[in-house]
């Protein structure tokens, strides 16, 4: 069998976006593909039946589209502050219209052949004569936090606002204001009613939401809910009643699952207890571009969670929830197609196809894109463990090294998820299975902290580097005794939460041979000032804040424990990272390499918090390429 390589990547299809037409007779869906020498992706759209699918047309970088009608599409690409829209026909390819909307827009819901429902991040005084964005070259003013997003984008005092805006007059109108900022909304056809959320623009984001509707018929707007008193996920209007997604998040801070609440009369009454994960919280590093995972399907409200391994399509139907289907695998995108669940499905030993899943749960694949990408190529089959640690039940995977031989011995690598409230399953990850082709064991698991039973398990607040540290330990132990492997060639790696354990784990233990860190929390007091999440992030997780409870945030930051690491360190970091800022390698890069110890820091431009994910081809590349010769370097 040939050998995966890191490279080998770039040959991927990644699939997204699917889309039925309004008749139900075809959908539509975005393959993209790395494109290295441009050092971009490239999207192209096809449509299909079910039975073969049809190259539509190049979207170049921007798959974003939606269908206008049954036998075209409309697709929208943002420009120098402009939205370009084009109407295409499927079959001839022809563009039947093109029109320009004067603001950049972030979606379009169509309501009729003219309108459309479009949401927008702007400036309050974008719509004013004088307004000019060229000064921003020279200095950033800064009233608001978040002050800046994840990517290198400074926020500018930009809030989400909805419009009514007609395709043949070019006249728009704003439904909502800039004295608040828009959340969600859901348009009702059959009342031609408009309803949506919006938190109070005060220049500090929070999350407790008020309910309005718009009356497309009068142009009014009402007040529906104004308490204040829930984060609302997602407005769900059924059987003429109004439902909503929301939560507390009292009892497990901002991480609190939702439940299901009527409106009605001004006041939220809890109809169904949900307070499990409401989203694929599976990770990996082959997939690319977005798609619905919530729809209204005949006044049934279905959604996708994660629970304990694998994904589920749920459906609440007013009064309870119910399981749909629950694959084997990850459902990464999912539409009906005649009354078919459509998905983008990623398997253990599988890169992305288009399936129909059935209620008994079997797939079906309907697309051939991936197959040749790991034909003939050693593609290691995770096998499960069950353990236990402090009387909780966790779940972990390990993959087998190529050319396996029984009497021999192996090095290892641990592997941590990010968030912590992600999880890991045994879907296909590239960089753990290049890893298992270069001759290593591979091992990961879903310590507490992560999205797999709930509120409870998920709960770690005040608690990092605490049980979730005991949890990974115990399955190292686990491991290491069932296993062939060295235990002195042992490299541990990890993003995001997962690049905060790894710097925990080796500011706590030397029993780990080499490490990666990557996109790392180091210093929760600095990240508290810095993160576009940190000023509640960090405060919620680790239960404290930096000018009352300034050591219990300190306890729990890596860096005060820093004085103990001995293991050599690789740092991988992105300099447009705003949710992990790059300042948070700059502290510990600087005290491991002031006392000594061998490091390294990969300083990525021009790139953000989501690098391993969908960072540029060549970057993307660089990463792999330099955390593989770190492990070789010192454990292999």
């Amino acid at each position: 069998m040939k050998k995966l390589i890191n490279k080998d990547f770039l040959n991927y299809n990644y699939l997204s976006n699917v889309n039925t037409s309004p008749n139900g007779q075809l959908f539509t869906f975005v393959k993209a593909k790395a494109n290295y020498d441009d050092n971009k992706y490239d999207h192209q759209l096809y449509v299909s039946d079910g039975l073969s699918h049809r190259l539509v047309m190049n979207l170049k970088e921007s798959p974003y589209h939606i269908w206008y009608n049954d036998t075209s599409i409309l697709r929208s690409n943002v420009n120098d502050n402009k939205t370009k829209v084009e109407i295409i026909d499927i079959n001839t390819k022809e563009v039947l219209k093109t029109t320009e909307i004067p603001f950049p827009v972030s979606s379009l819901k169509k309501i009729s052949d003219s309108q459309f429902i479009v949401s927008a991040s702007l400036q309050p005084d974008f719509f004013d004569d004088d307004f000019s964005e060229h000064d921003y070259d020279l200095h950033e003013v800064i009233e608001t936090i978040p002050f800046y997003s994840n990517g290198g984008t400074f926020t500018r005092g930009k809030t989400n606002q909805i419009f009514i805006y007609d395709l043949e007059t070019g006249d728009f109108e704003q439904i909502s204001s800039f004295d608040e900022i828009v959340s969600n909304y859901r348009f009702v056809k059959k009342e031609n009613i408009i309803y949506f959320t919006s938190i109070p623009n005060t220049g500090i984001t929070t999350f407790y939401d008020s309910v309005y509707i718009y009356d497309l018929n009068t142009g009014q707007r009402k007040d529906v809910y104004t308490e204040k008193e829930y984060s609302i996920a997602d407005l769900i209007p059924l059987n003429n009643k109004l439902y909503v997604f929301a939560s507390t998040l009292k009892e497990h801070g901002i991480n609190q699952n939702n439940d299901f609440y009527l409106l009605e009369d001004g006041d939220l009454k809890q109809v169904a207890e949900f307070s499990l994960s409401a989203w694929n919280s599976i990770g990996s590093d082959v997939r690319l571009g977005g798609g619905t995972s919530r729809r209204i399907h005949h006044n049934k409200f279905y959604f996708v969670g994660t629970y304990h391994k694998t994904n589920r399509l749920y459906v609440f139907d007013g009064e309870t929830v119910e399981i749909v289907i629950e694959p084997e695998g990850s459902i990464d995108h999912w539409e009906f197609y005649k009354d078919t669940i459509l998905a983008v499905h990623l398997d253990s030993t599988r890169l992305q196809e288009l399936a129909f899943i059935n209620e008994a749960n079997q797939i079906e694949l309907i697309s051939n894109f991936n197959h040749s990408n790991l034909e003939n190529y050693y593609v290691a089959k995770p096998e499960y463990i069950e353990f236990e640690n402090d009387g909780q039940k966790l779940d972990g995977w390990i993959l087998f090294p190529k050319d396996y031989e029984e009497g021999n011995t192996y090095p290892a690598i641990l592997d941590i998820h990010g968030g912590p409230k992600t999880i890991y399953s045994d879907v296909f990850y590239h960089e753990m299975q290049v890893w298992a082709n270069d001759g290593y064991f591979v091992f990961f698991a879903n310590p507490r902290g992560g999205d797999v039973y709930g509120n409870d398990f998920a709960d770690i607040r005040g608690k990092y580097g605490t049980i979730d540290y005991d949890d990974l330990m115990a399955f190292t132990d686990l491991v290491l005794s069932k296993y062939p492997i060295d235990p002195s060639r042992v490299g541990v790696t990890g993003g995001s939460y997962g690049g905060f354990m790894t710097n925990w784990i080796v500011s706590h233990t030397n029993r780990f041979a080499a490490a990666a860190t990557q996109r790392s929390i180091s210093n929760w007091i600095s990240f508290y000032g810095t993160s576009d999440i940190g000023y509640y992030f960090a405060s919620d997780q680790t239960d404290a804040n930096p000018y009352e409870k300034h050591e219990q945030m300190w306890e729990q930051s890596p860096l005060k424990h820093a004085q103990n690491i001995e293991t050599p360190l690789l740092f991988i970091h992105a300099e447009q990272d705003y949710r992990c800022p790059v300042e948070q390698a700059m502290q510990l890069y600087t005290i491991v390499k002031e006392k000594g110890v061998e490091t390294r820091f990969i300083w990525f431009k021009n790139e953000n918090h989501d690098l391993s994910r969908t960072g540029s081809p060549k970057n993307r590349l660089t990463r792999l390429e330099e955390i593989q010769n770190w492990m070789n370097k010192h454990i292999k």
